[in-house]
């Protein structure tokens, strides 16, 4: 159902709430062959608790006309390690935490309360939870491993 185009590289950034560095890489998403969503992932590797911050945009990609872009709904997650040691924990967000909270490119952006009731909710934690298996940065960060950037693997 979903195919994985990986961004270029993995970005060395700044916080801008906090100062500290974080990784950030990107990528597009492809539904039965159809452009569907891209996403952004903040890896927060050096902050205390592991942490990715993820924007996701699902909807019509395949033009950047006003009226695709009004068809497009974005929202921010919050993951992490569960407790447990066994998968991860995933929350919709202030959208105002994402590093992208401006670009209008991204489409309609729901307050948290407002994308929990969206009719693409189930949709937003499956590419969600593609993207944690698939991108091998993140698939690699979520557990605590360190991030080769040149090949955008685990360094073990």
């Amino acid at each position: 159902m979903f195919s994985l185009e990986l961004g270029e590289e993995v970005a060395n950034l700044r916080c801008a709430f906090c100062g500290k560095p974080f990784k950030s890489v990107c990528g597009f998403i492809k539904k039965d062959d159809w452009a569907y969503s891209v996403y952004f992932a903040s890896l927060h590797v050096e902050h205390e608790r592991i942490s990715v911050g993820l924007t996701v945009s699902i909807g019509k990609w395949w033009d950047d006309s006003e009226d695709s872009i009004r068809q497009r709904e974005w929202v921010f997650i919050d993951i992490w390690p569960s407790e447990t040691g066994s998968g991860f924990e995933m929350k919709i967000d202030d959208p105002e935490l994402s590093r992208h909270a401006a670009s209008g490119f991204l489409g309609v952006k729901p307050e948290p309360q407002q994308a929990r009731k969206s009719l693409n909710r189930e949709e937003f934690f499956a590419v969600s939870d593609f993207i944690i298996d698939n991108d091998p940065a993140v698939l690699c960060y979520l557990p605590g491993k360190e991030i080769n950037i040149a090949g955008r693997t685990c360094k073990h």
